[in-house]
């Protein structure tokens, strides 16, 4: 591939609820720019950019896919992104590094439940957006009544530039609203063509008032073309398109086009526009950054010192890692050391590759604002900024989303730990919404996502990738104890066995502290009853006994512990016979000193449309939750709350089953709280079970 300059480079994000076609959208394009000479069907497999084993044997796009090819004199970047809310990742991936993004609907359903969701991330970077209105060749399609949609329920201010001509089986062709031409299609798929026509008889009312429209919004844009277009009531074609342009990058109006992907018919339409319309890097915002404290903006310039960002890694099984970056500054080349600024590590750059989904092209140099791959980089990770010594800039990374659900993973055979925990790993790197995280009081690994489809693709990928079956079950939840009140008691351990024997005395005395004070240790021995040197030993005793608590084996927090009194033995006394004094002691003291059992409560934000927020409001509380308060935001309802975390488990799938796959929620842990005495019991009296039938297997 030739050498762009940075003004004739688009990056694009293709953005969309699952199955609208934005993988047979970006087949076609790759099919009329001739980077391919085949048109790839999901349903066979052959898609260039869905090739992982596992995405042709569901059909679904799992991995960001990147495709580079040229049209009309310019490179297009295209970003192919998943569209199952489990994937999300890449989609902020994507528009963390694309200038812009096209967002696909269906021509019958018009705006989804995905595409709400997918709305969201567009409007939180604020990336400017062109609407494609797909699928027109189906049952029941309805130009209009989707593009109403987008004004009714995103708020967003869509200007169609095309008008279908004939909808559903009848759908044949289009009309330029800015050239005022019309197009007629014959052929479908890689026989497709098209010819200029005049624009139907029954059509050119509804273009007239509809290119009307498209002239005041394109004027609204500059405010020389508002003039001009106040004066003679017309503007040319290229000022149309400027207008247009600085109207989608002030992110204030989308423009609408439609076709039908599957059956490439409208595709180049869209292309053409893609390159007129849509900007490249120098018409944003450059990116900024912070270098040695201070705030950096990255200008997409060769002359600036160079800095990168990767934002996605996709291993290849007979490659390795592919890092997918974008740079923002300078110039790139193989064989260029830059740092990694992230961990502060050099890292020389191998081969560079351009990517059409799975076949790979020689890069020799890339340009301020272009993407590329990178092979084997030793140092880097997702996320990670790549810059130069002179300048050592770090970009803000994509801003990934917490984890929504989790569930404690083991391997099916023992021995497995370390290539489980090694294929997680190298999952995590591909997926940073994946994680793996181990809880000590439970001694269980836990892996958490986005949803159920995403960990069941994750055991799919351990099984056949990294040769290892794992078992996903519900976690346990990681309970603490603690007490109440005051206590105080005694133990004496005596062991005589022929010889030496062991022998040591304590007295202890326990105390709550304030939440999150953890644990204090008082030394009140006088007179030496106990000896200095046995004195440690008690502490270690007590820290032990805190490890697994008399209640049902959880925790101990928040508490202050006082050895007053104590006995020893010039012969038996021992550190091991005082630190198992002190461990029974604690137990039997703390049981008197009114002990209880804490839950960890997560704070818990949920989005949902108005019509949903009765029914959430009130599926919370009977979850014991507790609602901060709600605020207003659009057709949505924000509903803060504080939940426990053991009736939370699988609520992502439970809030998508009660509004209908359009509630959104986020969970981090807030703080512990003492659990209601009936449900305290039933959790000791089943930890206790639990243990006794481990003794028994044992």
């Amino acid at each position: 591939m030739k050498e762009f300059s940075t003004a004739q480079i688009r990056n694009v994000a293709l953005i969309s609820h699952h199955g609208v076609g934005k993988t047979s959208l970006a087949e076609a394009m790759l099919f009329n720019a001739k980077a391919t000479n085949r048109l790839g069907r999901i349903a066979d497999g052959t898609t260039l950019l869905d090739y992982a084993a596992d995405e042709v044997q569901r059909q679904i796009t799992i991995n960001l896919g990147l495709a580079q090819f040229e049209w009309a004199g310019h490179k297009v970047n295209l970003v192919d992104t998943p569209g199952y809310p489990d994937f999300v990742g890449d989609v902020h991936s994507a528009l963390r590094v694309c200038d812009s993004a096209i967002l696909l609907i269906r021509a019958a359903s018009g705006v989804e439940v995905g595409t709400e969701v997918v709305w969201e991330t567009i409007r939180q970077e604020r990336t400017p957006t062109l609407v494609v209105v797909n699928m027109m060749d189906k049952e029941h399609a309805d130009f209009s009544g989707a593009v109403r949609s987008l004004h009714d329920r995103l708020g967003l201010n869509a200007v169609p530039v095309q008008l279908p001509i004939g909808q559903a089986e009848e759908f044949h062709g289009i009309v330029d609203l800015i050239e005022q031409k019309a197009w007629s299609f014959s052929g479908r798929g890689m026989e497709e063509k098209s010819q200029e026509i005049p624009v139907p008889d029954d059509l050119k009312a509804a273009v007239s008032e509809a290119r009307s429209r498209l002239l005041e919004e394109a004027a609204t844009g500059d405010e020389e073309l508002m003039n001009k277009f106040l004066e003679s009531g017309e503007l040319g074609v290229a000022e149309i398109r400027h207008g247009l342009c600085e109207r989608v990058v002030q992110g204030d109006l989308a423009p609408v086009f439609c076709c039908s992907a599957f059956h490439n018919q409208g595709v180049k339409e869209v292309l053409d526009e893609v390159v007129d319309i849509l900007p490249s890097p120098l018409d944003v915002r450059a990116s900024g950054g912070k270098a040695n404290g201070s705030e950096v903006t990255c200008k997409p310039e060769a002359g600036e010192p160079a800095a990168a960002l990767v934002f996605k890694t996709l291993s290849e099984q007979h490659l390795g890692d592919l890092s997918l970056l974008r740079l923002y500054s300078g110039r790139l080349e193989p064989g260029k050391e830059l740092l990694n600024v992230t961990r502060n590590r050099a890292e020389k750059i191998g081969t560079l590759y351009n990517l059409v989904g799975k076949e790979r092209m020689d890069c020799k140099s890339v340009v301020a604002g272009d993407l590329a791959a990178a092979v084997k980089l030793k140092e880097t990770h997702t996320g990670d900024t790549l810059a130069d010594k002179a300048r050592p800039v770090l970009l803000p990374p994509p801003p990934f989303p917490d984890p929504v659900t989790a569930e404690c993973i083991r391997p099916k055979s023992k021995g497995d730990e370390e290539k489980m925990a090694a294929g997680l790993n190298r999952l995590h790197e591909e997926d940073p919404t994946l994680r793996r995280s181990y809880e000590p009081s439970t001694k269980e690994t836990l892996v958490s996502g986005m949803g159920d489809l995403q960990l069941e693709v994750m055991v799919d990928r351990l099984k056949k990738r990294f040769g290892v079956e794992v078992v996903l079950t519900r976690p346990h939840v990681p309970y603490r104890e603690t007490i109440r009140g005051k206590a105080q008691g005694e133990y004496r351990h005596k062991k005589q066995t022929g010889g030496r024997g062991q022998f040591g005395e304590v007295h202890l005395r326990l105390e709550p502290l304030k939440q999150g004070e953890g644990f204090r240790f008082l030394d009140e021995v006088k007179g030496g009853v106990v000896p200095n040197q046995y004195i440690p030993a008690v502490e270690k005793g007590i820290i032990a006994g805190m490890e697994r608590g008399p209640l049902a084996g959880y925790p101990v927090v928040d508490i202050a512990a006082a050895l007053f009194f104590g006995k020893y033995h010039d012969v038996d006394s021992s550190e091991m016979a005082f630190k198992i004094a002190a461990e029974t002691c604690f137990h039997q003291v703390m049981l008197d000193a009114r002990p209880v059992l804490l839950e960890p409560i997560d704070q818990i934000e949920v989005r949902v449309p108005e019509e949903y927020l009765g029914d959430v409001m009130g599926d919370l509380s009977s979850r014991r939750g507790k609602i901060l308060g709600t605020e207003s935001d659009g057709h949505y309802q924000v509903i803060r709350a504080l939940a426990p975390a053991a009736e939370i488990y699988k609520y992502a799938t439970h809030l998508r089953s009660l509004t209908q796959g359009r509630g959104m929620h986020s969970a981090r842990f807030y703080h512990y709280e003492e659990v209601p005495r009936e449900i305290a019991e039933k959790v000791i009296a089943a930890a206790r079970a639990e243990k006794e039938a481990g003794a028994n297997a044992s």
